[in-house]
């Protein structure tokens, strides 16, 4: 008699809820990179920084950090547990089914934050479990996050109006925001370049 193989519960409004907040915020930065570097930064970056705020506090100090190097190696490399029996690559997108291909890196992302933030519901099962259900529901993901990004309707505009506004009045000054915002992106590039070059020597 073979095991029954565990199922988790992916609740698919809050997945199309956290795939629409994303591409909000992704939206906000990206348009906030556009203004402040010269050359913008890819849209990994600003993916990064939203899906870190995103990511459920309950994880605590030293998964926080696992998440973290997790979101850092899903943008550079498309898989996580990389070189362990564990080891997950994402599946190829169909790029022509796609309104729009040069969100995937997004798209990525957001599947590895639901996994994260699914997990942190439960103490049963970890993240990587999540990622089966999650990529079978990546047209939920995908829906979500690009309403989110381009900013398809009245509400969605209006909620990206307030969020900027929200975050943009959480640094005192614009121009303390606008440094403060210039550092974070910077040093998530960094730490994306730094990444790659890491897996290139391994």
């Amino acid at each position: 008699m073979s095991e029954e193989k565990p199922t988790v519960s992916i609740d698919q409004a809050e997945l199309y809820n956290l795939a629409s907040a994303m591409g909000l915020m992704c939206r906000a930065f990206a348009d906030w990179d556009e203004t402040i570097f010269a050359s913008p930064h890819d849209v990994r970056v600003p993916g990064m920084m939203v899906a870190v705020f995103l990511l459920d506090r309950k994880l605590g100090g030293e998964f926080f950090k696992i998440a973290y190097m997790s979101f850092l190696d899903v943008l550079v490399e498309r898989g996580i547990l990389l070189g362990t029996p564990k080891e997950t690559l994402w599946p190829a997108w169909d790029e022509k089914s796609l309104n729009h291909p040069n969100l995937i890196p997004l798209f990525d992302l957001c599947i590895l934050l639901a996994a994260w933030n699914f997990a942190a519901k439960q103490d049963e099962h970890p993240p990587e479990m999540f990622l089966g259900p999650l990529f079978t529901l990546s047209g939920v993901i995908v829906e979500g996050l690009e309403r989110g990004y381009y900013l398809s309707d009245d509400k969605t505009r209006e909620m990206y109006q307030k969020q900027r506004e929200s975050l943009a009045s959480s640094h005192g000054s614009q121009e303390e925001f606008v440094a403060a915002l210039s550092k974070q992106l910077s040093a998530i590039s960094d730490a994306l370049e730094e990444r790659k070059g890491r897996i290139k020597k391994a």
